[in-house]
Order: C-alpha cells, then structure tokens, then sequence
C-alpha cells in the first residue's frame, strides 16, 4: 500500500512538472503572440486562451493538492503509529525500523512536493499579473472586460486558498521534522549511553542488527529498488513519448493558427458581404416602402375617383329618369293633341260657328305664353339679385359676428376693470376710515395738550416743558393737517372711482344694447340667408344645365378609366419589381447563411 502511495505522488509529480513545461511553453508562445499580434481580434482570442490556461494551471495545482493532502494524511496516521513505536521499549525491531524509514522517505517526498508547488504557484502569480497587464488593454470592450477581469479575481482567490492550503502543509510537515529529529536525538543519546550499559544489552543490539540484515529485508529492499527502476524508466518513456506528442503537436498548432488566419480572412470578407446585403437590404426596403406608399397613394387616387364615378353615375342616372318623365309627358301630350285634333276633325261642322271664339282663346293663350316668358326672365333677375342679398347677408352677419364677439371681450374687460376699480374703492374707503380715525385721535390729543397747556400755564412752570409741549402741540396739528388732507384726497379718489364705475357700468348697458341689437340682426340675417337659400336651391333646378353637364361627365368617366387602367398597369410592374428584389435579398441571404 505504501508504495503504490509513492508509486502514484511520484507519477503525479512528475505529471506536474511536464504540465508545467507545456504550461510555460504555451504562455510563452501566446504571449510572443499577443505583442506580435496587431490586430484586435487576435489580442482578444489570445487573452480568451491566456485565462482558460489559468485556469487549468489552477486545476491542476488543486489536483496536485489534493494528492498532497491525502499524503499528509496518510503520514499524520503514520505519525501515531510512529509515536506509538517510540514509546514502546522494543522500538528497534526490523518492523519499527521500516515504518520509520517509510516515514522518513514520506515526509522527504512531501517536503520537495511542496517545494515544487511553491514554486509554481509563484510562477503562477506572476503570469496572473502580467495577464492582468495585458487584460487592461480591453477597457474599452465593456461587458466582455468585466468579465474577464472576473474570472481573473476568481483565479487570483483561488491561488490565495491554494496558498494557504500549501502552507497548511508545510506546518504539518515541519511536524514531521520535528518528531524526525526526535528520533534521532534519541538514537544518539542512546549511543552515548552505549558505552556505560551492560554486555547483554550490547548482546541484544547485536542480534537486531542480525536480524535486520536478514535474507528477507535484504529481499524487501531490492524489490523496493526495483520497482523505483521500473518506475523511473516507466517515468522516462512517458516523457520521450511527451516529447514526440510535443514535437508532433506543433506543426499541427501551425496549421492550425495558419487555418485560424485563413478562416479570420474569410470571416473579415463574409462580414463585409453581410454588410453590403444589409445596406442594400436597407436600400430596397427603402424603395419597396417609396413603391408601398406610391401604390397606396394611387389606390387612394383609385377610390377616389370610383367614388366620383359612383356620384356621377347616380347623378347620370338621377338626369336620364327626369328626361324620361319629361319625354312621357310629352308624349302623352304628343297623344292628347293628336285626339284633340281628331275630335276637332271629326266636329269641324259643329266647331264652325265657335271657330272665332277659339281664335280670340288661341291669341289670348299667346299673350298669356309671353306674359309667362316675362314671369321667367324676372324670376332669374330675382335668382340673381337673391344670391347678390345672399352674399350681403352673410357678410353683414359675418361682420356682425365679428362685431358681437368684440363687443363681448370689450364687456369682460370692463366687467375686469369695474371689478378692479371697485376693490380700489374699497381700499380708499378703507383709507378714508383709517385717516378720520386718526384724526379724531389727533383732535382729542391735540384738546388733551391744549389743556395741558393751560394747566402748566396756570400753574407757572418751566419754560422748557412750555415749549417741549407746544411743540407736541404743532407736530399734532401738522398731523392733524397731513391726515385732513389725505382724507380730502381719498375722498377725491373716492368720488373719482364711483364717477368712474358709473360711467363704466352705463358704458356697459350701451354695449349690452349693442350685442342685443346685433344678436337680433344677425337673426334677422340668418333667416335672410335661410330664405334665400331655399329659392336659390329651388330655381337652381333646371334641366338645361343636366345635360350640359352630362357630356362633361361622360368625358371625365373615361378620363378616370383611363387613369384606372394605367395606375393598375403601372401597380403591376412595381409589385412585380419589389417580388424579384425580395426574391434576390432571400437568395442573398441564404447564400450568407451557407458561408
């Protein structure tokens, strides 16, 4: 068991030490790579590859500590079985001899094993600060930078636990040393000892001594040795076959970065293309929304003159049934005359003597005819003297509107302004109050001093008190005057003001007059217009202008199915047009999706 223990941290150790030649290798390479490389991209991948290499150093570095925890492990149980064997008396039989020389060769073995970590994790340290250095060139790519530089921190915490799981060991394994260098001194003491202890103990020492030296511990420590040979030239093919892989590997990472350049050049041309696609992409859904908005616009033009058509057509249709009811009544005129002239046939004989009487009728019927032809020609002169009042009334009543709506902003300001007047009334009232308090308190003060006065006259006191109360006596009067005056003022103001929103409130009901005098003709106006209106539409009804108008719209009905026919040819060709551009833009992009 223990020496497959030493046959594996051995393989494990050496393992280490080629994982961390390639290690340094690579770094190496990457980082010739990165201060060679000019290109953004490239720095960028090979910053990508600097952190997975990290991180794999730091695997391996926790996979090489775990083997060295079961290791100490494995010596700490070891140590009790030592210490056990220390305390015994018999403590130099051949089997103590052998744990202790295992856990001597154990702790030699953890001791270079730790020293070898040490030294990794220090190389490991100082290429995680100078991928730090070469990191913080990519500030400027946000996101992807702080990520990277996450991953880094993960990595540096990770080294400091590695760390400190290292020096763990390296506690236990001074330990170690210590109980070693125990035993040691124990061995010597009893060298010393050796000289003054009796002949049978010298007897005893001797036989162990025999005894170690046996045919079977003699047999023990050659199959040891053997298995470290075969260990050791096991260990020497799988670093020549290490090597060959090596040597193997390279041209293929040449390839391989040659492919990477090669691949980045195509990816720099499909990237350029897919640029072009999409500004042309861009472009024709540009055109195909110009062409969406030209279709929609002829559409509309289309309805619009479907819609006239329809109108048109009603008002053709609406004509062609009035021409038809007139051509009726004709004809039944046409076929009462024709009777009317039969029965006159037929009592010719009876109708002679009345023949002078239907001449008189028939004159009469003229002048009745001419009388209405006169009748018509004064109705279209009152058609257009109406639509001449028509215009007039609306604009009197437009005049007047405009006139009643200044008439209206003129009263709101007024109304404003006697408001702001009154609240200025009250103010002065206010005041006028305030001043004939005062001067009603100035005139008792003022009677209040004069009989002091007379008081102090009377009663012949000093003259400086005289004077100090006579010129109280003027201050007050001259207070007395200043507030007189200023009541006179306020009621100045006061009588102003109420001539004021006297004048204001009569200027108001004439305009009040006003707005009602023009409400009631633009009223009057209204049903003017109402009026006119009714007769303009009721002789506006004529069947002349009918047919005028219809060859004007049987002319503009073809106009628009011209126009109908030609947006509907040109519809076609633009919508054929934007098919084959998407058709060309889905080819495109199929063909950038196979690259």
């Amino acid at each position: 068991m223990d020496a497959d223990i030493l046959h594996e941290e051995g393989v494990s150790g050496d393992e280490f030490n080629s994982m961390e030649l390639e290690a340094g290798s690579s770094r190496a390479d990457i980082l010739d790579g990165i201060s060679s490389g000019g290109e953004v991209n490239e720095e960028f991948g090979r910053a990508n590859e600097i952190l997975t290499r990290v991180e794999l150093d730091l695997a391996c570095s926790s996979e090489k500590l775990v083997n060295l925890s079961v290791l100490t492990m494995h010596l700490a149980t070891r140590e009790t079985d030592f210490e056990s064997f220390m305390s015994e008396k018999d403590n130099m039989q051949v089997e103590s001899m052998e744990k202790a020389l295992e856990f001597d060769l154990l702790s030699g073995i953890l001791d270079s094993e730790v020293k070898e970590l040490n030294k990794f994790m220090e190389h490991l340290e100082t290429y995680i600060i100078s991928s730090r250095e070469a990191i913080s060139s990519f500030k400027h790519l946000g996101e992807t930078f702080f990520k990277m530089e996450e991953k880094l921190l993960d990595s540096e915490e990770s080294l400091k636990q590695s760390r400190n799981q290292v020096s763990e060991i390296k506690m236990q394994a001074a330990d170690f040393h210590r109980i070693l260098s125990c035993l040691h001194g124990n061995e010597n003491r009893n060298d010393e000892n050796g000289v003054n202890v009796s002949e049978g103990d010298r007897l005893s020492s001797g036989n162990t001594k025999i005894k170690m030296q046996t045919i079977e511990q003699q047999r023990h420590i050659l199959r040891m040795l053997e298995k470290s040979l075969a260990r050791e030239i096991d260990l020497e093919k799988k670093f020549a076959e290490s090597r060959q892989i090596e040597e193997e590997l390279k041209p293929r990472i040449y390839t391989l970065e040659e492919g990477m350049v090669s691949m980045e050049e195509e990816m720099m041309d499909v990237s350029e293309r897919l640029f072009e696609a999409q500004n042309a992409a861009v472009v024709f859904m540009g055109i195909s929304k110009e062409l969406l908005g030209r279709l929609q616009l002829a559409q509309f033009n289309l309805n619009n003159s479907t819609h006239r058509e329809t109108e048109l057509r009603s008002k053709l249709e609406e004509s062609t049934v009035k021409l038809k009811a007139k051509e009726s009544a004709l004809r039944t005129l046409q076929s009462s005359d024709t009777r009317l002239s039969d029965f006159v046939q037929a009592q010719v004989d009876t109708l002679k003597e009345k023949l002078t009487e239907v001449e008189k009728k028939f004159i009469l019927a003229d002048s009745e005819a001419f009388t209405m032809r006169e009748k018509a020609d004064s109705l279209e002169k009152q058609l257009k003297e109406s639509e001449l009042n028509l215009s007039n009334a609306k604009a009197s009543l437009d005049e007047s509107r405009e006139q009643h709506d200044a008439l209206y902003s003129l009263i709101n300001t007024l109304e404003n302004d006697t408001a702001d007047l009154k609240a200025k009334l009250f103010e002065a009232e206010k005041r006028a109050h305030n001043a004939e308090s005062k001067c009603k308190l100035i005139v008792e003060t003022n009677t209040e001093l004069i009989e002091e006065l007379s008081l102090l006259k009377g009663q012949d006191l000093t003259s400086e008190k005289v004077e100090f109360l006579e010129m109280q006596l003027k201050e007050s009067e001259i207070r007395l005057l200043n507030a007189v005056a200023s009541a006179e003022a306020s009621q100045e103001k006061q009588n102003m003001l109420y001539s004021t929103i006297g004048d204001m409130e009569n200027l108001i009901e004439d305009l009040k007059l006003k707005v009602s005098k023009a409400e009631n003709r633009a009223d009057s106006a209204e049903d003017k217009c109402i009026i006119l209106s009714e007769t303009n539409a009721e002789l506006s009804e004529e069947l002349r202008f009918l047919r005028g108008r219809l060859g004007r719209l049987e002319a503009s009905l073809n106009q628009a199915e011209e126009m109908k026919m030609a947006t509907a040819r040109d519809i076609g060709i633009r919508t054929q047009l934007i098919a084959n551009l998407l058709m060309q833009l889905g080819m495109e992009r199929e063909r950038l999706h196979q690259q």
